[in-house]
């Protein structure tokens, strides 16, 4: 069956030598985990549980910032935007059907030799050699082979931007002090980036291979044969330059086909995309609405603080639309105090369609609509001038901006700047929100 074991994979030449930086999933994560799918509060079979992914998509973005990191230091420029965030994205994929796969395994030691649930303590101690062996030796494998891809990802870049210069790439032997069997008959190879050789070999194509490759002018050597031994392991067949994949949909974590994918939807339309041409795990739309339902509950669970534009477009703008109508109903603010730095404040309608622009958060969005009686708690606003490095402002000095004051407030428990624009009004200098930031 595929994904039963992937030890055999993943070891072939011994357990991933000891790292830097150990990862594994958090004590405070799994316990969650344990006790969601104990309690039966996730659908194992068509959902995904919450703690598990979201400590499973960490530990794996950490692992693409550190592979653009070493990359860095070897004065590789990072890729575009668009790139990154499709990596990032695979990465998510990744995430969400190796969780999957584990919900289900951890889900069948629930019940006993006789079908009878366990008691939840023995149901505990059971599991936890599979979660110890899935969360170490596998899940730091699968770390460090996505360093070496994104880093791999970020060089292929630049060796495409400079081979007018050096038109061919040198495969190097692996830096491991104990190297394998895998990838030697490919050592010293030195072929044209554009060779197709590339397509089908590459460092990073076996699990916790260390191999590398460098730009080099030096002569072209003929192409290798293959051993079958060195080709690329199940889910390392994808470039991750080319394809932006940490790994690839091929993977034993991934279904085999629509019809058999846990997230399927509509069966009839799963069985039209089997026979359109198969899967496409990373752009699927039913996978992507899985993991959202999977961040909105983690986001549900930590309060307002986790509800962004991002997180829950929808719910965003509903408190937004709430918030200007709790401000419409109070009126205008205008206010004398000897904490201001004008003495005056004025709030209205059109302060708060701007500083809702500028606030990013659930918490945000909640102080800004309860400004009104925090004033008086505000501490004594701070001179900031106009920032005349910013494009923009000569058109705040037409609109009238003389310069900034911020204060800061606190509000259950955390300190929040308020920016205010110092305009003229009328006769008066007053201040208007302008936005609100948490504290760093």
């Amino acid at each position: 069956m595929r994904g039963e074991t992937l030890d055999e994979e993943y070891f072939a030449d011994g357990l991933p030598e000891q790292a830097s930086h150990q990862v594994s999933l958090s004590v405070e994560g799994i316990a969650r985990a344990l006790v969601n799918i104990y309690k039966e509060n996730v659908d194992i079979e068509s959902d995904i549980e919450e703690n598990l992914f979201e400590e499973t998509r960490r530990i794996f973005s950490d692992a693409v910032a550190n592979g653009y990191a070493n990359a860095a230091e070897e004065d590789v420029p990072l890729p575009d935007d668009a790139f990154r965030d499709a990596f990032l994205h695979s990465a998510d994929v990744f995430s969400a059907f190796r969780v999957h796969k584990m919900q289900r395994d951890i889900a069948a030691q629930m019940i006993d030799e006789d079908g009878h649930l366990k008691p939840f303590s023995r149901f505990v101690k059971d599991v936890s050699p599979y979660i110890e062996h899935r969360n170490r030796a596998w899940l730091q494998t699968e770390y460090n082979t996505a360093i070496l891809r994104a880093q791999n990802a970020a060089e292929w870049k630049q060796f495409q931007e400079e081979k007018d210069v050096y038109p061919n790439l040198e495969w190097i032997r692996s830096t491991s002090p104990n190297p394998g069997a895998d990838h030697m008959v490919f050592w010293g190879t030195v072929l044209p980036v554009d060779d197709p050789f590339w397509d089908a070999h590459k460092p990073g194509d076996r699990w916790n291979c260390k191999c590398e490759l460098r730009q080099t002018d030096r002569k072209t050597t003929p192409v290798p044969e293959s051993d079958g031994k060195s080709d690329a392991a199940r889910g390392l067949e994808s470039h991750p330059a080319k394809d932006a994949e940490v790994f690839s949909d091929n993977h034993p974590y991934y279904p085999s086909s629509c019809s058999t994918c846990p997230f399927a939807g509509n069966k009839l339309l799963t069985l039209v995309h089997d026979l359109a041409g198969g899967k496409h795990c990373h752009s699927c739309g039913r996978v992507n609405k899985s993991i959202a339902r999977s961040q909105r509950r983690i986001a549900k669970r930590e309060g307002l603080e986790a509800l962004t534009p991002e997180t829950n477009y929808k719910e965003f703008k509903t408190m937004q639309r709430e918030t200007l109508e709790a401000l419409r109903q109070r009126g205008e603010l205008e206010r004398d105090s000897k904490k201001l730095y004008t003495g005056h404040l004025f709030f209205g309608k059109r302060e708060f369609k701007r500083i809702k622009e500028h606030c990013f958060t659930g918490m945000e969005l909640e102080v800004a609509k309860h400004l009104h009686s925090l004033i008086p708690k505000l501490s004594d606003g701070k001179y900031l001038p106009i920032d005349m490095s910013r494009k923009n402002y000569k058109q705040k000095i037409r609109e009238g901006v003389l310069n900034y004051v911020v204060y800061e407030i606190e509000y259950k428990g955390d300190i929040y700047v308020l920016k205010c624009q110092v305009r003229r009004r009328a006769r008066f200098v007053s201040e208007y929100p302008y936005s609100i930031k948490e504290k760093e």
